[in-house]
């Protein structure tokens, strides 16, 4: 089940173009962050980001 920790460690991703970023926005370490991203993946069954400077969506990860 999708969370809402794990969506909004992916509007974090998103909106701040890198998960260390993310992470200090959020509170958390980027390890959290890049494991509620990898969990959220594997629920949608997709990547949904692009994991290069700055991270960008997939475009599953635009949906």
């Amino acid at each position: 089940m999708i969370d809402a920790a794990q969506l909004a460690a992916l509007a974090a991703v998103l909106r701040s173009g890198s998960f260390e970023r993310a992470a200090r926005m959020l509170g958390v370490t980027s390890s959290a962050i890049s494991q509620r991203i990898r969990a959220l993946e594997e629920q949608v069954g997709s990547p949904l980001i692009i994991r290069s400077q700055p991270c960008q969506p997939t475009e599953a990860g635009q949906r």
